[in-house]
């Protein structure tokens, strides 16, 4: 029978951990023990009083749990948007670790608004998350400072601005960027353009804008202003924009690199519409490797990495300092990346 001394705010008397021991046949010490992982049990013991905890519908006091484990089993996940691909890709490699660990993310869109970032750093500390894992389009100082402030530790994804000490799992994306535009140069292109995306994603906008300018360099050239678009996003309609932007020069690049995938679709699109062929007259690379890249044709040569991993590295990174193992706090965790040559850069110019 159920306890009548512990009931619900519906009026339903509540499951108690006594009944739960007695469903299992064991002491309320070993039960408490499994929920709160203090001690290893066997692995007998464990499933019985799982099940046990399944058929009453128990449910743990979790501000109780909290208190002895001295965690929530909550991280805080801010990510500037869930549409797009890489960041739920992103999510789900965190989530895996998360799960493997028996904590819970609370997520949070934050729209690219550093204001509603802070807020949303603020609120995770007060609600006394375990972590934070941050992907943030631009950190700039007022974010910074909140960021310092923070009693909770934290992992960045993407970028770490100078001046900031926090572990952070990130892409080589200048070096990538030089690789794929080294590839152009590599098929017999000379006259090569860019659509980037804003300088202020230090990221996916000034790194990789970086990269491309590394390897013209390296070539002994210099970026060409008509032939660099920069967007204020990293939309298909965006690379629409660039690639219109880019045409309209006197004299044309016959390659251009997209700082993203979704950019690059849309350049294709805009050369598609003027009857520009690709690669024949006009050839496209992009970065990412999203599910378009394979989707369009001609196919998209772009750069491939793991968002997933990054995502699964991050949170293995946050539970390690949960766990008290000692690091440096200005780690840069590396995610690999490769180049995937497909047929919109095939010949040469």
């Amino acid at each position: 029978m159920l306890s009548k001394n512990n009931s619900g705010g519906d009026g339903r008397a509540q499951v108690t951990i006594r009944e739960v021991a007695k469903r299992a046949g064991v002491s309320i010490a070993t039960v408490s023990r499994v929920l709160n992982r203090s001690k290893p049990v066997s692995e007998e013991l464990k499933r019985r009083i799982e099940q046990a905890v399944r058929e009453t519908g128990y449910l743990p006091n979790a501000v109780a749990r909290s208190m002895i484990q001295k965690r929530t089993g909550l991280i805080g996940v801010i990510i500037p948007e869930i549409a797009n691909p890489y960041f739920s890709g992103l999510v789900e490699g965190i989530e895996s670790v998360a799960h493997q660990h028996q904590s819970h993310i609370m997520l949070a869109v934050s729209r690219k608004d550093p204001r509603r970032e802070m807020d949303l750093l603020r609120i995770f500390q007060a609600r006394q998350m375990d972590g934070i894992i941050l992907a943030a389009a631009r950190v700039g100082g007022e974010l910074r400072r909140v960021l310092q402030s923070l009693t909770i530790p934290y992992v960045l994804i993407g970028q770490r601005p100078a001046g900031l000490r926090a572990p952070c799992v990130k892409v080589d994306n200048r070096r990538a960027a030089c690789e794929v535009t080294t590839h152009l140069i590599g098929k017999g292109h000379r006259r090569i353009g860019m659509i980037s995306g804003p300088m202020w994603d230090l990221a996916s906008g000034k790194e990789r804008y970086e990269g491309y300018r590394d390897a013209l360099g390296e070539a002994g050239w210099t970026p060409r202003p008509e032939w660099v678009a920069a967007e204020e996003s990293f939309r298909l309609q965006d690379g629409v924009k660039g690639m219109e932007r880019i045409l309209r020069a006197k004299e044309r690049p016959t390659a251009v690199f997209c700082a993203c995938d979704r950019m690059a679709v849309g350049a294709i699109q805009a050369l598609e519409s003027r009857g520009i062929r690709v690669p024949d007259q006009i050839a496209v690379a992009g970065f990412d490797d999203e599910e378009a890249a394979t989707m369009i044709r001609p196919r998209l040569t772009t750069v491939r990495h793991s968002p997933f991993e990054m995502g699964w590295k991050a949170t293995e990174r946050l539970m390690a300092t949960l766990r008290g193992e000692g690091s440096s706090p200005d780690e840069v965790i590396r995610v690999g990346h490769g180049l995937v040559v497909r047929d919109s850069t095939s010949g040469g110019k």
